[in-house]
């Protein structure tokens, strides 16, 4: 008798329980970040004689549903994906501002003036064109020091974007030590507290679009995370990052904020600005200086072997000093006298373009990394474009899998609510049946109290 009234009583219990949770998952359906929570049980028995009797059901735990090793996979992929993105956006607003669609690119500048020298060495005298070759020429070193512009500019958003991921990264390391301490202590008390267990899955998902890290988690649920091998949580301390930037040798260090130590994250969008402040950018900035120099080298080699229409000698077309994209200017001596471009190629002799020719002409020679100047021109503006398309493809593949991983991670964890549903209904028979039990066992009490009065 005793067994029936154990078994009902507990089968009750268990059901209710498992009501219960079944509620929460419900309401909890749409809460951003809830994993779905189910009560796990085991028979009671006692043993008697040879054998056992069933003394009904107990509740073992209550089991937060994650698959760690989705979790893991789906980290790694944002970490990827938040490197990729936060190189893209740049890219697109070096390819905005460097590329143009209306012909306004620096190839067409940089042509425009061989063709103004060619004009030149076809009518020398002819003021009205020499004043146009000064005009284009005024235009290309415009154009110059506008490109620079852009690529400063993409050097402050990148900074920024840096300085903005240290902050969000360091409040992140702060709130994943106050959950270990919360967790710890719940677990401690056999009270685990999965609500912040979800908390720092939300926070861990956040992180990881921000900076790689390994991650360790403890029996005690405790979380410990590094970030290029640096401990930066454990337990309830965490570390502080600060970004120090060498302006001067364009490169940036991660370090800890106490002890000045430097991580070296490869993933994320903190790795990807770096990379752009070190690496990209820089990179496109040696290019348009390069061309920049090698224009007015050329162009200044040939202009001092001619001759004015006032037979100067040896003057440069361009300032000699200007050598960079930024510091690229036309020489004072040419733009405050059209009569001191030197397009002849002998003295007395005004008529003569044969210099104006030899310059016109420098858009034939192979002079710059195997390319002519136009070529390559068009492949500098063309860089962000071709980085772009590129890094597209990989984001294409890796939002793919993050999507797939999703699903996964959603069949594991999240709530259906049609499965729920039917749960609710197997939880709802089972306590009517143990009700059942119950009343039959008060039944046979009752039967057996009659007959012994």
């Amino acid at each position: 008798m005793r067994a029936l009234f154990e078994s009902a009583k507990s089968g009750m219990y268990v059901a209710e329980r498992q009501l219960g949770t079944t509620a929460h998952n419900l309401v909890n359906a749409n809460t951003p970040g809830y994993s779905r929570q189910r009560i796990e049980t085991a028979p009671v028995a006692v043993r008697m004689g040879v054998g056992q009797i069933g003394l009904g059901v107990n509740v073992t735990q209550l089991t937060r549903m994650r698959n760690d090793l989705v979790d893991t996979q789906l980290m790694d992929k944002r970490m990827n994906m938040g490197y990729l993105s936060s190189k893209s956006a740049i890219f697109e607003q070096l390819q905005s501002t460097l590329a143009s669609d209306t012909g306004g690119d620096i190839d067409a500048y940089v042509s425009r003036v061989f063709n103004a020298f060619s004009n030149v060495a076809s009518d020398p005298q002819d003021m009205s064109v020499r004043n146009a070759l000064l005009a284009e020429s005024r235009q290309l070193t415009d154009k110059f020091h506008d490109m620079n512009s852009s690529i400063q500019v993409a050097n402050e958003l990148v900074t920024r974007n840096i300085t903005d991921d240290v902050t969000q990264i360091n409040g992140l390391l702060k709130d994943l030590a106050s959950l270990n301490q919360t967790i710890s202590s719940s677990v401690a008390a056999g009270k685990p507290d999965y609500r912040s267990m979800d908390l720092q899955g939300q926070k861990l998902d956040e992180l990881s679009g921000l900076v790689s890290f390994e991650k360790h988690v403890a029996e005690n649920g405790t979380l410990e995370l590094r970030v290029g091998g640096i401990l930066v949580v454990n337990e309830s301390k965490s570390q502080q990052l600060r970004a120090e930037i060498d302006t001067d040798h364009k490169q940036v260090y991660l370090r800890l904020l106490d002890n000045g130590k430097v991580l070296n994250p490869d993933g994320g969008s903190l790795a990807g600005s770096i990379d752009m402040y070190s690496e990209e950018i820089p990179d496109i900035q040696n290019r348009l200086d390069t061309l920049a120099e090698t224009i007015v080298t050329r162009f200044n080699e040939l202009h001092q072997q001619g001759f004015g229409l006032d037979d100067d000698f040896q003057r440069t077309f361009f300032d000699p000093d200007g050598t960079t994209a930024e510091s690229i200017k036309l020489n004072p001596q040419v733009t405050g006298n059209l009569r001191n471009i030197a397009a002849a190629s002998a003295a007395g002799e005004a008529g003569n373009g044969d210099i104006a020719a030899q310059i016109a002409d420098v858009r034939n020679e192979v002079i710059l990394d195997g390319r002519k100047l136009v070529d390559y021109s068009i492949e500098l503006i063309s860089q962000p474009g071709s980085r772009i398309t590129e890094l597209s493809t990989t984001m294409e593949t890796r939002d793919a899998e993050i999507r797939m991983l999703e699903v996964q991670q959603e069949r594991e964890s999240g709530v259906n609510m049609d499965e729920e549903l039917g749960m609710m209904i197997q939880y709802q028979n089972a306590y009517q049946g143990s009700a059942r039990v119950l009343a039959s066992a008060q039944q046979m009490y009752d039967t057996l109290l009659s007959l012994i009065r």
